[in-house]
C-alpha cells in the first residue's frame, strides 16, 4: 500500500467520522465507498466529496459549512505522511523548483485578491491570517499573511507542503465568505492564471 493509498484510506475513515453526525451509517458507507477511489488528498477533492454529499442528501446543505470545516480537519491528521512525500519531491526537483513554488504561491494569493471586491479581499485576508496564525501546522513559521492587504509579499518558507495549506484555508475562507460555488468559480480562475505564468506541474501542486 503506496503512501497516497494510505493517505486516503485515512482520511475517508476520518471524513465518515463527520458524516456519521448527520447521516446513519448505511448512507455514510454509500459516499465513502466512492471516495476511496481517489488517489491523493487534496482541496479539490474535499470540495467534490462536500459536492457529492449535498447532492445525494440534500438535508446536509444546512450543514455544509461544519461539514466542509470536518473535513479539511481530517485532511490536516494527515500531515506527517504528505511532509515527507514534499521532502522526497524537494530532492528529486532541487531547488529551482522550490524557488517557482513559492513564486507561484504569490501570483495565487495575488491572483485571489484581483478576483474579490475590497470588503471580501479584506475580510479573506484578515480571517486567513488569524486562522494562519492558530493553526498546528504553521508552528516554527511567522508568515505575516496580512502583508497581501496592502500589496506586500510576506516571507514564506520555501516549502511545498506549507503554501499547499495556507492556499488550502484560503479555499476553505472563501467558502465562508463568497459561498461555496462563487469559492470555485474564482479557484479555478485563480489556478488558470498561475498556470499561464508557471509550470503546471509546480502549481497543480498548490492546490
Amino acid at each position: 500500500m503506496t503512501i497516497k493509498t494510505q493517505s486516503v484510506e485515512r482520511t475517508v475513515s476520518a471524513m465518515a467520522i463527520v458524516l456519521a453526525k448527520y447521516l446513519n451509517p448505511e448512507e455514510v458507507l454509500l459516499l465513502t465507498a466512492q471516495w476511496r477511489q481517489y488517489s491523493t488528498v487534496s482541496v479539490k477533492m474535499m470540495q467534490q466529496c462536500v459536492l457529492e454529499a449535498t447532492r445525494r442528501y440534500p438535508e446536509l446543505k444546512a450543514y455544509k459549512s461544519d461539514i466542509r470545516k470536518g473535513f479539511w480537519d481530517t485532511m490536516q491528521a494527515d500531515s506527517h505522511q504528505l511532509t515527507e512525500a514534499v521532502t522526497e519531491a524537494k530532492t528529486v526537483n532541487g531547488q529551482k523548483s522550490e524557488s517557482e513554488a513559492v513564486q507561484a504561491f504569490y501570483t495565487v494569493m495575488e491572483a485571489f485578491s484581483n478576483q474579490l471586491t475590497a470588503p471580501d479581499n479584506r475580510s479573506l485576508f484578515q480571517t486567513l491570517h488569524q486562522t494562519v496564525s492558530k493553526e498546528r501546522t504553521f508552528k516554527g513559521h511567522t508568515l505575516n499573511i496580512s502583508q497581501f492587504l496592502d500589496g506586500g509579499r510576506p516571507v514564506v518558507p520555501d516549502d511545498m507542503y506549507i503554501l499547499n495549506n495556507v492556499v488550502q484555508l484560503a479555499y476553505v475562507c472563501l467558502c465562508d465568505i463568497a459561498g461555496p460555488v462563487e469559492a470555485d468559480n474564482i479557484l479555478f480562475q485563480v489556478a488558470e492564471i498561475a498556470k499561464q505564468r508557471h509550470p503546471k506541474a509546480v502549481v497543480e501542486k498548490l492546490f
